[in-house]
């Protein structure tokens, strides 16, 4: 049964908040928490609530809906370096001013005079959509059918965001509860519901774009430790190796069993530095003239992953666009790599040719190894640069013996089987995708395994094992350091989270010897 509450919320937003307002005898300065309080009760507790108020997305554009409408935005905080926006709080005959509603006043409707201590501050920020977030995840979180028609306008500010060119929604996105706003940061994903207008996007300057505004009455952000592992996902594990196997790696299942590893990874702990390793996949040919130009792997990723870009690397590519963002004339510009934590990035080295990195490409690429490496990504301002934490799965395809720009944690040389071998680019419909149960539970395997990577624990057992063995092999081999010891220490934690499994034991620490062995057996 849908409640009145929610009806009213949707139908006239701006009446339940002058309503609350009127109810409100407490300070001022609380109405904001109230209002936030009310709203999320209302949507935030129930996915059916939520899903009840309307997207504003690429299919549902802002000019799609009326002045003031009640709108969900499911984006990604872009930049937060915008100036507190100041508004009048109350207004005459005991009406609120919050929420767009003193900004849209007529000018012969404001008051003449005004108690100092109303006006009040609000956050501002600018959201842009998901980038990289998947078909299937975008259809997931719009469940409800609403008639919308993309749009042909292009979206404002478009230099923020990461993708050039890309299909997108950018909105300006004010927040009335400062202290819960304090908290978001630059790539946090969020749910903002709010009373969507059209405003100047810099209300002191002379001359300024219009943009689509969002007032906001309650917000959420995204957690990513949501999974309710299963009994039935352990079984599925080679199932789903076999899968990309043969779909998108020619029948390499060795290969294939690295990239389940890879998509298992996500930073532990960045004190005694546990960070995702980056993947290459080297031999990876070339597409054929008649083939089409994105991998089968493209597709797959696509298919199996909530958050997933693929940037085709060429040298026009590095030296002319931004990797990192740039804040110019106080307006962050993005770059590809400002994605939200948790998104997997394919890059893609097969259309690079010969030719000269300009001082912009050498700088795109530091900014790809710093992600590799350190998992920090570097913001640049005018008089100083920042390093803001990152937590990225980067998987290189090259077709040489190893990549030509970056150093990754694995290269796996792949072995496609000859009569497989045109599989590796192959269009989209000649795909065998799973049926949906399947495709379902091949999803919830990864974001279990990712979530798991972080819990797994070494077992005193194991620990003993591990050093007399680690003691046993520099015996006999003196060249082995403690990078190898640490190399196959994240091999096993990847391996065990990829089983599922809460700890390394002593077969799975043995498992991820033969497999690294497997890796170094291969032709570089």
């Amino acid at each position: 049964m849908v409640s009145a509450f929610l009806i009213d919320a949707i139908n006239n937003p701006t009446k339940v908040v002058q309503e609350l307002y009127e109810e409100h005898t407490g300070d001022i300065d609380q109405f904001p928490t109230v209002v936030a309080r009310h709203f999320s009760d209302v949507f935030l507790n129930s996915d059916d609530a939520l899903r009840e108020v309307l997207p504003l997305d690429v299919n549902h554009p802002a000019e799609s809906f009326a002045h003031r409408s009640l709108v969900r935005f499911h984006g990604m905080v872009q930049d937060t370096s915008s100036s507190p926006e100041m508004y009048l709080a109350s207004l005459n005959e005991n009406r609120c001013g919050g929420w767009g509603i003193s900004q849209n006043m007529p000018a012969s409707e404001w008051p003449l005079s005004f108690d100092y201590c109303d006006l009040k501050e609000a956050t501002a920020l600018w959201a842009v959509t998901v980038p990289g977030q998947t078909d299937w995840k975008t259809e997931e979180l719009t469940t409800r059918l609403h008639c919308g028609s993309s749009s042909s306008q292009s979206p404002p500010q478009p230099h923020k965001f990461p993708v050039p060119d890309a299909a997108h929604i950018g909105v300006q996105v004010k927040i009335y509860d400062n202290e819960a706003a304090q908290s978001l940061k630059a790539t946090d994903i969020v749910t903002f519901i709010g009373i969507l207008t059209s405003e100047s996007l810099d209300s002191e300057a002379v001359s300024s774009p219009m943009v689509p505004s969002l007032h906001v009455l309650c917000h959420k952000v995204q957690s990513t430790d949501n999974v309710s592992p299963t009994e039935e996902l352990v079984t599925i594990r080679d199932d789903l190796i076999k899968w990309i196997a043969d779909e998108a790696l020619g029948g390499d299942e060795v290969a294939a069993q690295w990239l389940v590893l890879e998509l298992s990874a996500k930073v532990y702990t960045r004190t005694t530095p546990l960070l995702p390793p980056s993947l290459t996949l080297s031999r990876f040919p070339s597409p054929a003239p008649s083939s089409p130009t994105l991998p089968t792997l493209h597709h797959v990723l696509s298919d199996l992953l909530p958050q997933y870009l693929t940037v085709p690397l060429s040298l026009d590519l590095l030296n002319k666009e931004n990797f990192s963002p740039e804040s110019k004339d106080e307006d962050l510009h993005s770059g590809y790599l400002q994605v939200p934590q948790g998104t997997a990035l394919l890059l893609t080295e097969n259309g690079v040719q010969e030719g000269k990195l300009i001082e912009k490409g050498i700088m795109n690429i530091r900014a790809v190894q710093e992600v590799m490496d350190a998992q920090t990504l570097e913001y640049s301002f005018p008089f100083s640069k920042f390093s803001f934490p990152t937590d990225i799965v980067m998987i290189v395809l090259c077709d040489g013996r190893k990549s030509a720009f970056f150093q990754t944690g694995f290269t796996v040389p792949l072995e496609p089987k000859p009569s497989l071998k045109d599989n590796l680019y192959k269009p989209r419909d000649q795909i065998k995708i799973p049926n949906t149960v399947k495709l379902a539970a091949y999803r919830s395997f990864l974001a279990t395994s990712k979530q798991r990577f972080g819990t797994v624990q070494v077992a005193e057992e194991t620990s003993r094992h591990i050093q007399e063995d680690f003691v046993r092999k520099r015996q006999e081999d003196p060249s082995i350091t403690a990078d190898d010891l640490i190399h196959l220490m994240k091999v096993a934690r990847l391996l065990a989270a990829s089983m599922l499994e809460r700890e390394v034991t002593v077969d799975i620490w043995e498992m991820s010897k033969r497999l690294d062995a497997s890796r170094r057996k291969r032709s570089p």
